[in-house]
């Protein structure tokens, strides 16, 4: 940790609704600790033999409520004209914008030494190398010889699998029709997929591999319960918004279903402002802007089978974006604020929801990138 990043920058209060300002400072916590991702500044090239540049990364960090910047950090060349397109367990995966190469790196990672920066070289997706990845989970970090690499593209019915070394990916046909949402559950040691909404039951097989022929880690449809009972309130709630669906393991082994729910304004060419309930197609507009309403959590009860409504999720953190959803303990992250929902995304900007009090705290309207997971 004592190697990590030279100069980094620092701090500045943020006040709601105000624009990210990222100033210097002198030390820095090198604790693992969850933080948002922003875009990188302050591009140039470096003045080295292997090319690459130079750029400051910048992060805000949900324990202490700042800004930082990382300045003056390497940017391998490999990574100079790509796109993030996915994180999980810390790392991030980038493609090339001009040959759709992908990359596996953790340089983006403040908790990672600069002596421990990796970029790996993906194969190519062969079902449709230009296909936008929707979603991404990591088993475990490239450097556990468990480790393997779920991939799912918007536009593909297969699911690619990669580990460590391989020289391709492994293309499992998906038989229904899948959401964008996968989590790996280190308790059933699987891959869940969460299927769409759909007025027709899927019947087929609940697992993907067949795994007397194959030593991945299995894929499974997510079977979700049905749910419990909740306030009059809370059903209008989530009747009236948009909704996304999100499913992530807490450290112990729970499993949670959370809703993200949306209220999106449309902006009209004469300067009007309406509420779309995104259901029927929109009238021609400037723009749409989503605003956060509430999330709403079920904890998933495998003994009694059903899907609980709660509002008490202990000292745990839910981070969502519009990545792998993610869980930690605020016991083991001070400063964190514990049985909350913190949330990120570029049409809302971001902060946290009190799941006791049904109160949702703005931090600021800026467009992230993700998440990151504390490196494990």
């Amino acid at each position: 940790m004592s190697q990590l990043l030279g100069r980094i920058a620092k701090i500045s209060s943020l006040v709601k609704k105000q624009r990210l300002c990222f100033s210097e400072l002198r030390s820095f916590s090198t604790a693992a600790t969850p933080y948002l991702l922003f875009c990188e500044t302050n591009y140039r090239m470096a003045r080295t033999p292997f090319g690459g540049a130079v750029v400051d990364i910048n992060l805000y960090d949900p324990r202490k409520k700042e800004t930082v910047k990382v300045p003056d950090q390497y940017l391998f060349k490999e990574l100079q004209c790509t796109m993030k397109m996915g994180s999980s367990r810390g790392w991030v995966v980038a493609r090339n914008i001009f040959d759709s190469t992908l990359y596996l790196t953790n340089i983006f990672n403040p908790c990672a030494s600069v002596s421990s920066h990796k970029v790996i070289t993906l194969p190519p997706l062969e079902d449709d190398a230009k296909a936008r990845i929707s979603s991404i989970s990591l088993s475990a970090s490239p450097d556990q010889k468990d480790c393997v690499l779920a991939a799912k593209s918007s536009s593909s019915p297969f699911l690619s699998l990669w580990r460590p070394g391989d020289s391709a990916w492994t293309r499992i046909k998906v038989p229904f029709p899948a959401s964008k949402v996968m989590m790996y559950s280190a308790r059933d040691r699987k891959f869940y997929l969460l299927p769409r909404a759909s007025e027709e039951e899927y019947e087929g097989p609940m697992d993907l591999i067949n795994k007397s022929s194959d030593d991945f880690p299995q894929v499974t449809l997510y079977q979700r319960f049905p749910n419990s009972d909740i306030p009059v309130s809370r059903q209008e709630q989530l009747a009236s918004s948009i909704k996304t669906q999100y499913l992530v393991e807490s450290p112990s082994g729970d499993s949670f279903i959370v809703y993200w729910c949306n209220e999106r304004s449309l902006y009209l060419k004469k300067g009007e402002v309406e509420p779309w309930n995104g259901k029927n197609p929109p009238p021609i507009r400037i723009s749409c802007r989503s605003k956060t309403r509430t999330f709403v959590v079920f904890r998933q009860d495998l003994e009694q089978g059903i899907s609980s409504y709660t509002e008490d999720i202990g000292d745990l953190c839910i981070f969502l974006g519009q990545r792998e959803a993610f869980c930690v303990s605020a016991t083991e992250y001070p400063g964190l604020h514990p049985n909350s929902v913190y949330y990120a995304s570029s049409g809302t900007g971001f902060g946290y929801y009190d799941l006791s009090s049904n109160t949702l705290h703005d931090v600021i309207h800026e467009a992230p990138f993700s998440w990151l997971t504390p490196l494990q």
